[in-house]
């Protein structure tokens, strides 16, 4: 703590929650810069990239602060006891830029594209049961984020309050927040791919978690990948974001055979698939049919292909008996990368085949629903 003796401040942080509420520190959540000008001014901001939490008087509701920004003077003054930063809201304002529980996306003015994710979701840091202080800062030279003590900050990464302080979450303070925990943001990586984040489920023992999709808004949602009961992140790699169809996104927990209720459902635009999905990343286009994704897929999947020339294609849906059920492109397209979404919810669960025709070319691929 800034100026506390560690036994003053051990018996405040014990204190019930109300008194510890009114013990806090203010400006949690500091920030400052390095390698700027002795009298540069800098703007940081914070963005919420989902629901925020706010102290009541008797419990963590949801709304509070969504957005704010502070200005910092020159360089960061680590001796200084009065450190620029951010004060939740729900606390007598001193005069500094107030906060609330929340993921935040960390920006600033003097490099706009370097960022990183807080995630304060967390009631125990809200009521002090932890030291609630903590400083960020931007090192202007190398353009990367650093917490004062535990080193660089990566670009884009999720950094967690409760893993900063080396302490366990707790989210079951935190009103509604299984319906309000899942995000979805812009990765890293170019081209930008959707990236899904979430937190720990309360009230649950998980062993892991189930990531779940669907593309282009219709049909039941489709098992995506399941990870760890300590991961809080997924990114779809392949999925390009644009403003073609919708992609859907909800997480489940589970416990061998035990399942918690979905998450929130998350939605984002894309422009289907990128090149490297293709399996091509030279300049020379080949007339390619690519495996349907996801197979098996109920009841919708992406089917992606290539041409190499200006050329009148066709692509149809056949059943086992050769029966035409679907057509879903007839038209002249130019050379390049392609991918279209079939949607089977009128369909019978089985095999099915997809034909691709151009300039003489017939490519045909396998694939299975199941309903």
């Amino acid at each position: 703590m800034k100026t506390l003796n560690f036994f003053f401040a051990l018996f405040l942080f014990s204190s019930v929650l109300f008194a510890q509420k009114e013990t806090i520190p203010d400006k949690q959540f500091m920030l400052g810069c390095t390698n700027v000008g002795s009298s540069e001014e800098v703007t940081h901001y914070i963005d919420a990239a989902g629901e925020v939490w706010q102290w009541n008087g008797s419990t963590f509701v949801t709304g509070g602060v969504y957005n704010n920004s502070l200005v910092t003077v020159g360089n960061a003054n680590f001796s200084s006891s009065n450190w620029p930063g951010f004060n939740f809201n729900w606390l007598p304002n001193n005069g500094s830029p107030t906060w609330s529980l929340g993921l935040y996306k960390v920006t600033n003015s003097k490099q706009t594209d370097k960022y990183f994710y807080l995630d304060a979701r967390d009631s125990d840091f809200g009521g002090a049961v932890y030291n609630p202080d903590f400083f960020i800062v931007f090192n202007n030279s190398s353009g990367v984020y650093n917490h004062r003590y535990a080193g660089s900050i990566s670009q884009g990464e999720v950094v967690r309050v409760w893993d900063i302080h080396e302490e366990s979450p707790n989210t079951s303070g935190l009103q509604n927040y299984w319906s309000n925990v899942l995000v979805v943001v812009p990765s890293v990586a170019q081209p930008y791919t959707p990236r899904v984040i979430w937190g720990p489920i309360p009230n649950f023992s998980a062993t892991g978690y189930k990531v779940y999709w669907r593309y282009g808004q219709t049909g039941n949602f489709s098992l995506l990948t399941t990870v760890s009961s300590s991961t809080f992140e997924y990114t779809h790699e392949g999925l390009a974001i644009g403003n073609g169809l919708v992609a859907e996104y909800k997480v489940q927990a589970y416990n061998g055979s035990s399942t918690s209720d979905f998450s929130n459902t998350v939605s984002i635009g894309t422009s289907g698939w990128f090149k490297q999905h293709f399996g091509s990343e030279n300049n020379s286009l080949t007339y390619q049919l690519n495996q349907n994704y996801p197979n098996p897929f109920n009841p919708a999947t992406i089917i992606s292909y290539s041409v190499a020339e200006n050329s009148f294609i066709s692509l149809k849906i056949y059943d086992v008996l050769g029966n035409e059920v679907s057509e879903l492109v007839n038209e002249l397209k130019e050379s390049g990368n392609y991918s279209v979404s079939f949607d089977a919810s009128k369909l019978s669960s089985g095999i099915y085949f997809y034909t691709l025709k151009a300039n003489g070319y017939s490519l045909t691929k396998k694939m299975l629903l199941a309903k």
